[in-house]
Formats: structure tokens, sequence, C-alpha cells
């Protein structure tokens, strides 16, 4: 691996403080890296997603197309998140999504034979394993009740709070479709909040 995408995961890793040093080397020497520039795909609908993917850097985020055209977008990634289609891993169906990068980024893949193989050989990477699918869980449940509780205005502070220094990075109309809402809405309510860093 690059040195930088090594040095982040093998901290990502090794921060965890579930693995022997031998443990720590075998599951860094199973990844792969991968540098994904702006606008490229990491995932197109209709292909089988193959990989357990971490972001490094930059920042991605997981979309489908409705049948008039329109975007809506499921979730963003910055560094530190794990992204992908859980669904299509695990059902070795196609999947329905799309992954591309918002910006330049950097990430680290495992397959699923070689995550699978992981889960057999090193028995505290179920921890691992678990806290991925815990943490889409969480991000998904979060994001369901943000979308039928809150009002546009509500909804676009608790994104700042989300991504506190991230969310100027995104394109608005991706941060309208992220939030279910018009972009002229969001304009609206971007245009009367004044100094976004004091939320």
């Amino acid at each position: 691996m690059t040195a930088s995408i090594s040095d982040f995961f093998e901290g990502y890793i090794s921060d965890l403080r579930l693995f022997s040093d031998a443990e720590d080397l075998t599951i860094t020497s199973l990844a792969v890296p991968r540098i994904i520039k702006k606008k490229q795909y990491l995932l197109r609908q209709g292909e089988l997603c193959r990989f357990y993917t971490l972001v490094c850097s930059g920042f991605l985020r997981t979309y489908r197309i409705d049948d008039k055209g329109n975007e809506h977008i499921f979730s963003f990634s910055p560094a530190g998140c794990w992204t992908g289609d859980p669904v299509s891993l695990v059902s070795g169906n196609p999947s329905q999504e799309f992954i591309d990068a918002i910006e330049d980024s950097t990430v680290v893949q495992m397959t699923s034979d070689s995550f699978k193989a992981l889960l057999r050989d090193i028995p505290n990477f179920s921890q691992l394993n678990t806290m991925i699918i815990t943490d889409e869980y969480r991000r998904s449940r979060e994001r369901i009740h943000e979308m039928i509780s809150n009002q546009a205005d509500e909804k676009y502070r608790n994104f700042i709070r989300l991504f506190p220094q991230l969310h100027q990075r995104i394109p608005i109309f991706m941060v309208a479709s992220y939030l279910g809402i018009a972009r002229e809405t969001l304009t609206r309510i971007r245009s009367k909040m004044g100094d976004l860093q004091s939320l």
C-alpha cells in the first residue's frame, strides 16, 4: 500500500485494540489500497458488491436514481467510515445502488472471501464486523427518524452538526437530496441562517 493509505489503515486497526501484533499484520496484509478520483464510481447499480471498503481520505456518497432520473442520496461516507452495499455483499445479488466520490479519495478494500477468512481465523475480528453492522444500522435508524420527525430547517442544522468540517465541501444539490428537500428550499434556509459555525 502507499504510505499514507497504509498508515491510516494500520492506525485504524491498531486503535481498535482487538488484535495481537501478528493479527494486525494479517489483517493489513489483506487490505488493498485504491485511489478514487472525484466523480469516479466505487460501485454502480447492477454490479455485484464484492468488497468491504474503508474510506481513508476524501468523501463518498451512496445513492439511487429513480425512474425520472432523480438522485436520492442515502449516506455520505467520510474518512473512517465503512461503505458498500451490505445486501449485495451478503446475498450475492446485483446492487441497486451507486457509490461514487464527491472529491478525490483513498480507500482500502477487502474482498468478501478475505473478510470471511478473517472472521474464521481471528476470533476478535467478529467484533469489528459487529461494529461495522451496528454503525450502519445506527446511521440508518437515525436518518429515518430525522426524515420523519423534523422540519427542513432542523434537518439542515442537524446535518451541519453531523458533518461540522465537511458540510461546506458538499454541493448544495447533494445536501438537498440527502435531506429530502428541494434545492430552492435549502437555498432559502441557508440564506437565513447567518453564521453556520455557531450551530
